[in-house]
């Protein structure tokens, strides 16, 4: 199958038509299963958009602070059918973060939970131009909405609204790795193409578990819009904390997670491989992610090839995709086959991809307008002939693209080497008691500084943890050019600040602690 689309509410409509009375999403509320099949989903989202064009008829930015939840992706679905330009926070963002990135957003309505409505009014106070905030209630107050704005309802013809493909439909603030967020524009047909291609579709029967946050555009597009285009069945999560016990009664088939996810899963099936020695590597696995779990989707950091060889043993294919949010957000898709197993993905064929003096550069319908009121950061960001910069390092191989490093975080030496440090700090991510490690220049030095897994250490009786860190190091530089290795280490105290998206700031980390006493 392919079909070309052009906003998500066609991307939607063609599911509704295509896969009809079939499960689109299951979740728990109350301890109750629930199911919601292809078409309820396409009818709550448009009873959303109708809601919206009945209490505001402008094209207007609406901020959206929730959790994940099937109101929550029905929400914002309907809110990109209405028009108008949707602006996703995290549940946790902080009065002072919201009220500068309103005013940077122009937001002028807010939907949020009702936990948040006092931090909402405090924001006002300041912003000052939120003309009307919506609590988003409870369960009963959406079966509500969905029930008063149906195709039923006397309200139907405002769901009746002219799609314009190239209008913006969602600002994403970037994570702000180096301390500057961003507003990434995404057009309507940027999110629908970039869900609509055959590089990789799910199978029929897929049935995948979302677990990330639904604010940021990785689990929307990858978890909520690809699953529409393909027919699969979307599994909602919930708190994190409920992820084992979701597997086991969801029993997916596919999980999109981040690296760090994927060593908290292997190592729980170690942990069941220990304890039931009587059991085969699979039986031990589907303690764990259950009978029907086969494969795991990576993004948003490296994915090492030894945890990729690991997974294999229990029956579970790892693979990774490459993409950013600037890119709706994928650049490469998951290649389950054994070609180019540990790459960073395939291309989806939608866009055009090329490497420039070292850097990844993509051109075509997934790439973002630019980032909102920042003319100069979009004319920096793009090539004369328009290409975006991703700002990483690598090669493509046929079809398969391979990343070496971000070009910012480059380590230039006085005698001209250029080392990525990003290539020295993956091969730490096999050994599980380094958590984390930042690999930095100082003096003309390469430095590594390491937060070490003291729980881990303890749990295999390590008590000399910087002895056992020093001969870590020592293997590691064993497999780098001597231009590369690594000159000492450091041993931190407490994990390093990460970005919503579970990013090293890197920025903040070279500049507030290493350069501090300098």
């Amino acid at each position: 199958m392919e079909k070309q689309l052009s906003t998500v509410r066609e991307l939607a409509g063609f599911a509704a038509g295509t896969y009809a009375n079939k499960d689109f999403c299951r979740f728990y509320a109350n301890k109750e299963l629930h199911i919601k099949s292809y078409s309820e989903f396409y009818e709550d989202s448009l009873a959303v958009c109708r809601y919206i064009s009945s209490i505001e008829k402008n094209r207007i930015h609406i901020g959206f602070i929730g959790r994940t939840s099937y109101e929550y992706i029905a929400c914002l679905t309907g809110m990109i059918f209405s028009g108008n330009v949707v602006v996703p926070f995290a549940p946790d963002i902080t009065v002072e973060e919201a009220t500068q990135l309103f005013n940077d957003a122009d937001v002028e309505m807010l939907f949020c939970e009702e936990e948040f409505l006092q931090k909402a009014e405090r924001i006002n106070e300041s912003y000052g131009n939120i003309k009307k905030i919506i609590s988003l209630g409870d369960r009963e107050w959406f079966s509500d909405i969905f029930r008063n704005y149906s195709s039923e309802s006397e309200f139907a013809p405002l769901s009746d609204i002219e799609e314009k493909p190239e209008d913006c439909a969602l600002i994403i603030y970037t994570s702000g790795t180096t301390g500057e967020r961003k507003g990434v524009m995404l057009s309507n047909r940027s999110l629908a193409a970039n869900s609509s291609y055959k590089a990789y579709s799910m199978d029929d029967d897929d049935v995948s578990l979302s677990v990330l946050p639904m604010h940021h555009v990785f689990c929307y597009a990858c978890d909520v819009l690809k699953t529409l285009y393909d027919g699969g069945t979307l599994c909602l999560n919930g708190k994190l904390t409920n992820l084992y016990k979701n597997l086991l009664r969801f029993e997916p088939t596919i999980m999109r997670i981040v690296p760090s996810m994927c060593k908290s899963v292997l190592t729980k099936i170690k942990i069941a491989e220990r304890k039931h020695p009587e059991l085969s590597k699979r039986e031990a696995a589907e303690l764990v992610v259950g009978r029907n779990f086969r494969r795991m989707i990576a993004g948003s950091a490296f994915l090492s090839g030894a945890l990729i060889d690991e997974f294999e043993q229990y029956g579970i294919t790892a693979r990774q995709g490459y993409g950013m949010s600037e890119c709706s957000p994928r650049i490469t898709t998951s290649d389950f086959s054994d070609n180019c197993k540990y790459s960073n993905g395939k291309l989806l064929g939608t866009d055009e991809v090329r490497v420039m003096d070292g850097e990844i550069q993509v051109k075509g319908p997934s790439v973002m307008l630019g980032y909102y009121k920042k003319p100069l950061r979009t004319k920096e960001v793009f090539t004369e002939d328009g290409f975006l910069r991703t700002g990483d390092l690598g090669y493509i191989d046929g079809d398969h693209v391979y990343l070496i490093g971000r070009k910012k975080n480059l380590i230039i030496l006085s005698n001209g080497e250029n080392i990525s440090p990003e290539e020295i700090e993956n091969c730490f991510v096999d050994d599980g008691i380094v958590k984390e490690v930042v690999v930095y220049a100082e003096k003309d030095s390469i430095i590594a500084e390491i937060f070490p897994d003291e729980l881990l250490a303890s749990s295999l009786e390590i008590v000399d943890i910087e002895g056992e860190i020093e001969k870590i190091v020592d293997r590691v530089n064993t497999g780098l050019n001597s231009d590369r290795q690594i000159d000492s280490f450091r041993i931190r105290n407490k994990p390093f600040t990460r970005t919503s998206s579970g990013k090293i700031k890197r920025t903040e980390f070279y500049f507030k602690e290493n350069r501090k006493n300098d």
